[in-house]
């Protein structure tokens, strides 16, 4: 079986490194919350260096993530934000400060790594994944810079995510919206789901988490809260006010002044809502002030690709890049349409893992879709499961099969020019995968640093 270990061989360049990781195992078999923690603790328990915010959910955990880390790095803490999946270049998932970490350091960390992966290979629990590798690039960059705060995302799930050995008692938990998604993994309901977000509550510790609509959600969270000693802070999103037009997005809490969100949509006043009270949690714990002004600098600076990205092709095309892939995902991003584009539905260019249930995020997007361009992704990996693209075409019978006019262009490129050709007013918005969002980056006219 040797001759199927991934290796990095010396003298290896940037490219070098990103396809050594992109070869790795993307799932297996045996436990991976156990492989990850031999893993981590052959790495010397990277993870367990620095202050932790671990943030789980089936929706938000990246808005979550980065409102936190950009109104921590606005009162002066140095913070890393470890994002996933990436958009435009691996480098973005280690963040510090706002800024990806370096090519020099990123070969550092993974030559010290690939070691420890790869005489793993042989072990009882075999060899780390994609994302446990990626974790414990994180771990250890964070540890070693090092930073005051690491906020780390789960990738799927929670209970039995490789994140979720994370040890420390003073890490806190933050659970966002939960909803349906990878349910062949997480089980087919919210409440299955918001046990597995749950698992990553710690022992004695404290948590914040969303409070969901529904009654036994709720009493979900609390059982596991309470068979781990964790206190649980139920934030109730009804105190919270949204409003959305031209000049962004801005969120009132309680009586508080309206404050402008770097991120838009009237979806990421819950979210900035969740990364305040968190940062609140911080700072009463760890005994310094927020500061009202720098608060306020925090969420307006607060940046985050393919969500709400609105980008221009070098034809003059106006897009909205945006990753929602489930259902909940996919109704904010339609709400965010319609208030900023009103009586103006959109073209949009979709394209789907085969493991997503395709029906209810059509039925999601429909209110705001005016056609639909279906097109697909070559997989190149960096992902958390291994599912491939859904065929074009299926995507697109089954829009119709839901009244939305479609047809099926197999290359991203040209979908997105075809949509732009049929596109009135609106721009056209491109979603269902950050896969997809990766493939048509090559059209795009470039950007301002979206750095914090």
């Amino acid at each position: 079986m040797t001759h199927s270990i991934p290796r990095l061989h010396p003298g290896r360049s940037f490219r070098d490194a990103t396809d050594y990781l992109y070869r790795l195992p993307r799932g297996a078999k045996s436990s991976g919350l156990a492989r990850a923690g031999e893993f981590y603790d052959r790495l010397g328990t990277p993870q367990d260096a620095v202050r932790t915010v671990h943030v789980a959910g089936t929706a938000g955990k990246g808005s979550v993530s980065t409102f936190l880390a950009s109104i921590l790095d606005a009162h002066g803490w140095r913070v890393g934000a470890h994002l996933s999946p990436h958009v435009r270049s691996i480098l973005e998932r280690f963040q510090v400060a706002g800024a990806p970490i370096t090519e020099c350091a990123f070969l550092d960390l993974v030559d010290r790594i690939a070691p420890v992966a790869e005489g793993m290979a042989d072990s009882d629990v075999g060899m780390p994944t994609f994302f446990e590798v990626a974790n414990a690039i994180a771990f250890a960059h964070f540890a070693s810079v090092p930073v005051d705060y690491a906020v780390i995302e789960t990738g799927i799930g929670g209970l039995l995510d490789a994140t979720n050995t994370i040890r420390r008692p003073d890490k806190l938990a933050v659970i966002t919206r939960i909803g349906l998604d990878h349910t062949d993994m997480l089980g087919d309901t919210e409440s299955a789901i918001a046990r597995h977000k749950a698992g990553i509550l710690p022992r004695g510790g404290h948590g914040i988490a969303l409070r969901h609509p529904s009654r036994e959600v709720r009493r979900t969270i609390a059982t596991v809260a309470q068979e781990r000693r964790c206190v649980l802070d139920q934030l109730d999103d009804r105190a919270i006010s949204c409003d959305i037009s031209a000049a962004g997005t801005h969120v009132r809490l309680h009586d508080s002044e309206p404050m402008k969100l770097g991120l838009e949509g009237r979806h990421q006043g819950v979210n900035a809502a969740l990364a305040l009270r968190a940062a609140e949690f911080l700072a009463a714990r760890d005994g310094w002030s927020l500061d009202p002004a720098r608060v306020r600098d925090g969420l307006a600076d607060a940046t985050l690709p393919g969500r709400f990205e609105r980008r221009t092709t070098v034809d003059g095309q106006q897009l909205v890049l945006d990753g929602a892939h489930n259902a909940v995902k996919l109704a904010a991003l339609t709400s965010t349409l319609q208030d900023l584009y009103p009586g103006q539905p959109s073209t949009w260019v979709l394209a789907f893992k085969d493991d997503k249930d395709i029906d209810a995020a059509l039925a999601a997007l429909a209110p705001s879709a005016a056609g639909i361009v279906a097109t697909e992704f070559r997989e190149t990996g960096g992902g958390t499961g291994a599912a491939s693209c859904m065929p074009a075409r299926k995507v697109a019978e089954r829009a119709r099969a839901h009244g939305l006019r479609s047809i099926a262009v197999e290359c991203p490129i040209e979908a997105v020019t075809m949509a732009g050709l049929v596109a009135g007013d609106a721009p056209v918005v491109v979603s269902g995968s950050f896969l997809l969002l990766s493939a048509v980056t090559s059209v795009l006219e470039p950007a301002r640093s979206a750095h914090r």
